[in-house]
């Protein structure tokens, strides 16, 4: 059993110059369908009432303090807030955001960026907890291949940097009234 030979498609009632192609296409062109799944009202989140510690009772007042909690306690640290966001504006402009971001955007990313810093950081300095950050240590947890292209910036920051000391220590010691 053969097929019916395609039809070719009525002319099109375009003038040429609206039509974008110069021959007409056999098939029927269909937009996709605009699939939507129906879905619930969005209800307000309801925030559960705290609740209150048990009030002590003699017998167990002169007992002793109950564990910390697992929550690592944090030193008073200067809040960072604001340090990174005349950066971040010209950063997501630069990845296509509007030149104007809304604060609130840039403020959710800035906080994303302070918790990363501060988790590489940590992982850095590993369980010993020493009292300076080495290079070395964020070498090591830069390598895994996922952090590869941020490893390769941070060489390329640390190499620059080299090379600028250098290019200073020549000019010092040629020295200004030399040239």
């Amino acid at each position: 059993m053969s097929q019916p030979p395609i039809q070719p498609a009525p002319p099109n009632h375009y003038p040429q110059h609206y039509y974008p192609y110069p021959y007409q296409y056999p098939y029927p062109y269909y937009p996709p369908y605009p699939y939507s799944v129906p879905r619930p009202p969005a209800q307000p989140v309801q925030q559960q009432a705290a609740a209150q510690p048990a009030q002590p009772t003699p017998a167990t007042a002169s007992a002793p303090a109950a564990a910390p909690s697992s929550r690592p306690a944090r030193r008073n640290a200067p809040s960072l807030k604001g340090v990174f966001v005349k950066d971040l504006r010209n950063l997501m402009y630069g990845f296509g955001d509007e030149f104007h971001a809304a604060p609130d955007t840039v403020n959710v990313m800035e906080e994303i960026l302070i918790e990363y810093i501060g988790n590489v950081c940590n992982t850095a300095l590993g369980p010993s907890r020493k009292a300076r950050l080495q290079i070395e240590d964020l070498r090591r947890v830069l390598s895994h291949p996922a952090d590869a292209k941020k490893l390769a910036r941070m060489e390329e920051l640390l190499f620059m940097q080299e090379d600028i000391k250098r290019a200073r220590q020549e000019f010092e010691e040629e020295g200004p009234n030399n040239m």
